[in-house]
């Protein structure tokens, strides 16, 4: 409702100034052409005026030519000359008056002078008449002893003043009259149409003015209540009375503003009630959050005690191969020269103590290093079947000396998860070859460590369910089944924690740091990897490491790959 006034209002101000401007206008032409009349009527006349001169030039110097006395030719041409461009500019003058006042008479229906369209004729007799001078002039020569002077005179005046029969002294005499006439009725009629244009717009502006003033005042009116209204109830809600409400019932656009202010306020209570009820709830839940910190603190001092106990294993993990070292070197110390093969043999049971001294130490380094997200990875294509052989050899030592057979499944067979037997040739993955080979021992070497002697560890490859790569398989899995002791339910989750040893693990062999699996997680994860495990006890544990596939190549495809079968890095 209110938006409608506004634009009626604001389309009657537009309207009043486009008719003060029609009238601006339309007044504006008038004058011009008021105007232009009079400037055209003074310059008419001054052209007659200045030919009419020029004429009577040329006859003066006619009658010098006929006396014999001073009359140049070159006078007699720029005369000529000059009448000719006076004559020229006269033309366009009358035919750009004649133009002037058939608008004026097709416009306003004033009636067009009879001189104006006359005068266009006498402009047409001049060019004649000029013509007929300059040929006569051209062969006036003096007279001789005895001419007839009053005849030859008679002659010239016929050919200065008649043109086609008609006397161009009282046509010309008759149109500066009439110019000399016309100028002071132009002007006095451009100004008669500055007054009526004066008063026009100064009629239009104060008409405009009028209704803007009335205009402004009603809206103004409609326009202050509902802003009181609006303006009580902010700083009602700014006092924080949020059950107050703006009064409604005007059907306009503010009252639609009053409707929605009064929904945010009754939203704003209802946000109160609820900030409230939440400030409750998080002091309870304050409250349950600092039991949850007692007990986190009680975990923590748990885990401390752990941590220290860590250290001491650790110290007699590094403890047990430095004494061996100090104790070897000792023994070959003491007492007098011994044959050089004991020496060499003292010597190759220290390299060995080394070796595990600094295979605890790398270990530790590389648990650093993943910890801090440092663990830095050289990937390049990897024929995973190579490499899978090459680990399988490493357990199938490991596996000799615990009576544990490690066998390398060529075609595993499929799985109830989608998963299935990859096609012959290269499986290619994108892996630093010597840090995955860690990982696939320390997996071989968990399960030859913790089954029994007679038992079989088999260990093979799967292609898991995808969309992506040459063989539809888009990751490959390293399958590693053994037939020992197994994991405890309640175990298997903390299986990839620092240092945690299971129970089934810690009965079956003293020995160990729990550190293997964090060890393999943390390569297998460099990799874009995942480690998968499930135990039965007493029956066994699979182990699946979960790569990418970057594609599977038959046989003859292998130099196309840019991998040799066996490349380790």
């Amino acid at each position: 409702m209110y938006r409608a006034r506004l634009s009626l209002a604001l389309a009657a101000l537009v309207a009043l100034v486009c008719i003060q401007a029609a009238f601006v206008y339309w007044g504006a032409n008038r004058v011009n052409d008021y105007a232009q009349h009079s400037r055209l009527a003074s310059d008419i006349q001054a052209e007659l005026l200045d030919l009419s001169a020029n004429k009577q030039r040329l006859r003066v110097w006619a009658m010098q030519r006929l006396m014999n006395t001073d009359a140049q030719p070159e006078q007699r041409e720029r005369l000529v000359a000059s009448m000719v461009a006076s004559a020229a500019n006269l033309d366009d003058l009358v035919r750009r008056d004649l133009a002037l006042w058939t608008e004026l008479v097709r416009r306003e229906g004033v009636s067009m002078p009879a001189e104006v369209p006359q005068l266009v004729g006498v402009t047409e007799l001049l060019r004649d008449n000029i013509q007929a001078v300059e040929a006569r002039l051209a062969q006036l020569v003096p007279l001789e002893q005895g001419a007839d002077f009053p005849a030859l005179w008679g002659e010239l005046t016929q050919v200065f003043d008649m043109a086609r029969g008609r006397d161009l002294r009282e046509l010309i005499n008759g149109a500066i009259a009439h110019q000399r006439a016309a100028v002071p009725v132009a002007r006095a009629a451009t100004e008669r149409g500055l007054d009526v244009l004066r008063a026009q717009a100064i009629g239009m502006a104060l008409i405009t003015l009028v209704v803007a003033v009335v205009l402004a005042l009603h809206l103004k009116g409609r326009l202050q209540r509902p802003l009181d209204r609006l303006l009580e109830g902010t700083q009602a809600l700014q006092a924080g009375a949020l059950d107050h409400r703006v009064a409604t019932g005007s059907n306009d656009e503010f009252d639609r503003v009053a409707q929605h202010f009064n929904a945010m306020a009754a939203e704003l209570q209802q946000h109160r009630a609820r900030a409230d009820a939440a400030r409750r709830g998080l002091e309870d839940a304050v409250h349950a959050r600092t039991q949850e910190l007692s007990a986190a603190h009680d975990t923590l001092q748990r885990l401390d005690q752990r941590r220290r106990q860590l250290f001491a294993d650790l110290g007699h993990e590094l403890r047990t191969p430095a004494t061996s070292i100090r104790g070897e070197a000792e023994i070959a110390l003491r007492g007098g020269d011994k044959p050089a093969d004991e020496y060499r043999q003292t010597l190759a049971r220290i390299v060995g103590g080394v070796d595990q001294l600094t295979r605890v130490i790398h270990d530790l380094l590389l648990i650093a290093k993943a910890e801090a997200d440092q663990l830095v990875m050289h990937p390049a294509p990897v024929d995973l079947r190579a490499l899978l052989g090459d680990a399988a050899e490493q357990g199938a030592a490991l596996g000799a000396a615990q009576g544990v057979h490690v066998q390398l499944l060529d075609n595993p067979e499929e799985g109830g998860d989608g998963s299935g037997a990859l096609p012959t040739g290269l499986v290619t993955v994108l892996a630093d070859a010597d840090r995955l080979r860690q990982a696939l021992v320390i997996v071989l070497d968990n399960a030859v460590r913790y089954s029994a002697r007679g038992t079989t560890v088999r260990i093979g490859l799967q292609g898991m369910a995808g969309a992506s790569g040459a063989s539809g398989v888009g990751e490959v899995a390293v399958v590693v089944h053994d037939e020992g002791i197994g994991i405890d339910a309640d175990d298997l989750p903390r299986v990839f924690e620092r240092f945690v040893r299971g129970r089934r693990a810690r009965a079956h062999r003293a020995d160990g740091t729990g550190i293997g699996l964090s060890i393999a997680q943390a390569i297998v994860q460099a990799h874009q990897g995942r480690v998968d495990i499930a135990s039965v006890p007493q029956q066994g544990t699979v182990v699946r490491i979960v790569l990418p596939l970057v594609a599977a190549s038959p046989p003859d495809a292998a130099q196309a790959a840019g991998v040799q079968p066996g490349a380790l890095a």
